[in-house]
Parts: structure tokens; C-alpha cells; sequence
């Protein structure tokens, strides 16, 4: 192998382990985006928050059934891309009240951002979960235009 060739097959491993990394965070994001539009179109995801990490899926809240705890994580499972699913969901009474709207609103804004969840109670919003640094300004902005009453952050950086 002469130096021109072993340039290029260094230079080849380098772009195809920068397009690797870049293709997980696109992964969760993707994943992210189509359980945000299941959780818009099907009632069994009222109560319940998502994250995505490498290509784990982590739910919370509540559903107000068993059988509806087994839906959402068998939707989640089901979706390209997901290679484990946690599922912390609680069976509890789940109330749709005023702030179905913001959570609903708050979630389209989230499909962006796949390690970050949001809880929202009485019109306030408390964001938690990974970001990357940079991103953070432009994540509270765009949450701030629906207009919640207030904006808890505890976010940390990826």
C-alpha cells in the first residue's frame, strides 16, 4: 500500500466514523419525531413522555390502563430504530384538562429534540432531560411562544 492510498483509507474511516455519529442522534431523533406524531393521534399516549438515547426509548407518566401501558410500549418498540424500550409508566387516572392543548404543542416542538421530555401541570412547563449545549436558547424560545405561564428548565448538557 503506497502513503496515497493509506491517506485515503484513513481519510475514509474518519468521514465514515463522523457520518456513524451523526446518523445515531438522526436515529433518535427520527424515532423521537414518530412517537411525538402517535402520542398527537392516539389517545392511549395522553399521559406519557418520551425520551430517546441511542436508540433506547424511556417512557414515563401515566396511562390510565394496563392494557393502554401495553399499547404505547408495543408502539414504541415496533418503530424503526428502537433497540430497547423502558417503560416507567404508572397506571393512574389520566385527566385531559387545558393543558392537553400545551402538551400537545410542547410535543411538536420536542420532536427535535430526542433526550428531552417536558411535564406540564395547571399551564406551567418543566423541561428535563439531555441537550446539546448550543441548542438550549433556541429550545426555551420556541416553548416560550406557546405561552405557558411559566418555563422550569432542568436541562443538562449532552
Amino acid at each position: 500500500m503506497n502513503v496515497q492510498s493509506t491517506i485515503r483509507a484513513a481519510c475514509f474511516c474518519l468521514l465514515l466514523a463522523g457520518m456513524t455519529g451523526c446518523d445515531a442522534s438522526g436515529k433518535d431523533q427520527s424515532v423521537k419525531a414518530d412517537l411525538a406524531t402517535k402520542a398527537e393521534a392516539e389517545k392511549d399516549f395522553t399521559g406519557v413522555r418520551f425520551t430517546v438515547e441511542n436508540g433506547i426509548v424511556n417512557l414515563s407518566g401515566q396511562c390510565a390502563t394496563e392494557k393502554a401501558r401495553a399499547a404505547v410500549e408495543t408502539k414504541a418498540r415496533n418503530l424503526y430504530g428502537v433497540k430497547a424500550v423502558v417503560n416507567n409508566i404508572t397506571i393512574a387516572p389520566v385527566i385531559i384538562g387545558t393543558d392537553q392543548l400545551l402538551k400537545q404543542g410542547i410535543d411538536s416542538i420536542l420532536k427535535q429534540y430526542a433526550a428531552v421530555e417536558a411535564i406540564t401541570k395547571d399551564s406551567l412547563v418543566l423541561l428535563k432531560g439531555k441537550i446539546e449545549k448550543d441548542r438550549t436558547k433556541e429550545l426555551l424560545a420556541a416553548v416560550k411562544q406557546l405561552q405557558p405561564k411559566g418555563i422550569e428548565s432542568d436541562l443538562s448538557p449532552k
